[in-house]
C-alpha cells in the first residue's frame, strides 16, 4: 500500500506520482534558469518563464509517456496493467507478474526506451524549428537531451532498469527459470551500479565535476534500486497466492460514532495499543479509529470527544475485495486511512494494517 499522489487516469491506467517527483520538477526548473544564463546570457523574465514551463511540463510528460508506452504494449499482449508510479528518477509500470512470459517482458521493457529515443528526436526537430526564438529553442534542446539520457540510461543492462528487464527476458527464455534469471539480472544491476559509482568518483578526482557527479549519482541509484528490487522479488515470492482474505484481521462489529473515545478504550483497548476498528454512523461504516487517531488526543479530552470526530474517513482507495491478490494490494497507493478495509457484499469483514502484514512477512 504505497504512498503517492494520484495525478490522473490515462488510457484506463491510474498514474500515481511520488512526492519526490515534485522535488525533481523544481530542480529541473532551477537548472533551466541556470542553463539559459550560461548559454544565452542575461534573459528577461518574459523569456525565462515560458522556457521553464515548457521544460518542466515536457519533462514530466516525457516520463509519463515512457511509462505509458510500457502499459500500452503490455495491454496489447493481454497483460493486466495495475498502474503507473512516477518517482524522482523515472517511474515503474506495475504489470501482473503471473501473466508474463519472456517474449512479453522483452516487448514491454523495450517499449519505454524506444519511446524516449523517439521523443528525443521529436524535441530535437522542434528545437530546429524554434531556432528563431532562442529561449524556446533551447528549452526543446534540453528536452531532447533529457529524453536521450532517459532512453540510454534505461537501456543499461542492470535490473530494475528496462535494459535489465531485457536481460532477464533473455536469461529467462534460456533457462526457463524466472527466479534465477531475476537474481542474475539483479546482480548485474548491482555490479553495473558500483562500476558507475567508481567511474564517477574517478571523473570527479580528474576535475570533471558535472559528468562525474551524474555518473556517481546514477550508479548509486542503480545499486539502491537493484537491492530494493531484490527485496521486492523475495517479498512477492512470499505473498504469492495470498489474498486480502488470507491476511486480514476479521472484524465482526463496528464502534458507534457517537461513543466517546474513553468509552471505546474501555471496551476495545487491549494493552498499550488499540487495533483499528470500523466506525459506524447511521448504520454505515464510514471511518476507522485506532492508535494513530487516539494518540494525538489528550487524555483529559477523551471522556468528552466522540469517536466520529477523531476517526479517519474511509475513501474509495481504502476499500478492497477479499479476493484481491496481496501483491496487487501492496502495489496500490495508500488511501485516506493508510489501511485496507476489506468489504464483502457491502459489509466490512476485515482490516489490514502494518502488524497484519508484518506477521505474513515474518512467517508467523
Amino acid at each position: 500500500m504505497n504512498g503517492g499522489v494520484r495525478v490522473g487516469r490515462i488510457a484506463g491506467v491510474d498514474v500515481v506520482a511520488d512526492l519526490s517527483v515534485f522535488g525533481i520538477a523544481a530542480l529541473v526548473a532551477w537548472l533551466v534558469v541556470v542553463d539559459l544564463r550560461v548559454s544565452l546570457g542575461p534573459v528577461s523574465a518574459g523569456g525565462t518563464v515560458p522556457a521553464v514551463v515548457v521544460v518542466v511540463v515536457g519533462y514530466l510528460a516525457s516520463l509519463t509517456a515512457h511509462e505509458l508506452s510500457h502499459a500500452v504494449v503490455a495491454r496489447r499482449r493481454g497483460l493486466e496493467v495495475r498502474g503507473i508510479h512516477l518517482f524522482v528518477f523515472g517511474g515503474s509500470t506495475v504489470v501482473d507478474p503471473d501473466a508474463e512470459h519472456p517474449a512479453d517482458e522483452l516487448a514491454v521493457a523495450a517499449a519505454g526506451p524506444l519511446m524516449s529515443l523517439v521523443a528525443a528526436a521529436v524535441f530535437a526537430g522542434a528545437a530546429a524549428v524554434a531556432a528563431p526564438w532562442p529561449t524556446i529553442g533551447r528549452a526543446f534542446e534540453l528536452l531532447a537531451v533529457m529524453n536521450l539520457a532517459i532512453g540510454v540510461v534505461n537501456l543499461l543492462p542492470g535490473f530494475p532498469l528496462d535494459g535489465g528487464r531485457v536481460l532477464r527476458s533473455f536469461l529467462w527464455a534460456r533457462s526457463g527459470d524466472r527466479a534465477r534469471a531475476t537474481d542474475l539480472a539483479i546482480r548485474f544491476g548491482r555490479i553495473l551500479g558500483l562500476m558507475l559509482v567508481g567511474a564517477g568518483v574517478y571523473t570527479l578526482i580528474a576535475g570533471r565535476l558535472p559528468v562525474g557527479a551524474l555518473a556517481a549519482l546514477v550508479g548509486w541509484f542503480l545499486t539502491r534500486s537493484a537491492d530494493a528490487a531484490g527485496r521486492r522479488e523475495r517479498l512477492l515470492a512470499r505473498v504469492d497466492g495470498l489474498t486480502a482474505l488470507d491476511v486480514m484481521r476479521p472484524v465482526s462489529a463496528s464502534v458507534p460514532g457517537s461513543m466517546t473515545v474513553a468509552q471505546m478504550l474501555d471496551l476495545y483497548g487491549v494493552g498499550p495499543r488499540l487495533r483499528s476498528l470500523p466506525v459506524e454512523v447511521d448504520g454505515r461504516a464510514v471511518g476507522l479509529v485506532g492508535e494513530r487517531e487516539v494518540a494525538g488526543l489528550p487524555p483529559d479530552r477523551r471522556p468528552t470527544t466522540s469517536v466520529a470526530s477523531v476517526m479517519s474517513e474511509i475513501g474509495p482507495a481504502d476499500v478492497v475485495d477479499p479476493g484481491m491478490p496481496l501483491d496487487e494490494l501492496l502495489g496500490r497507493p495508500a488511501g485516506r486511512t493508510g489501511r485496507a478495509v476489506v468489504v464483502d457484499d457491502g459489509e466490512v469483514v476485515g482490516i489490514i494494517e502494518g502488524p497484519d502484514l508484518g506477521e505474513v512477512f515474518d512467517g508467523s
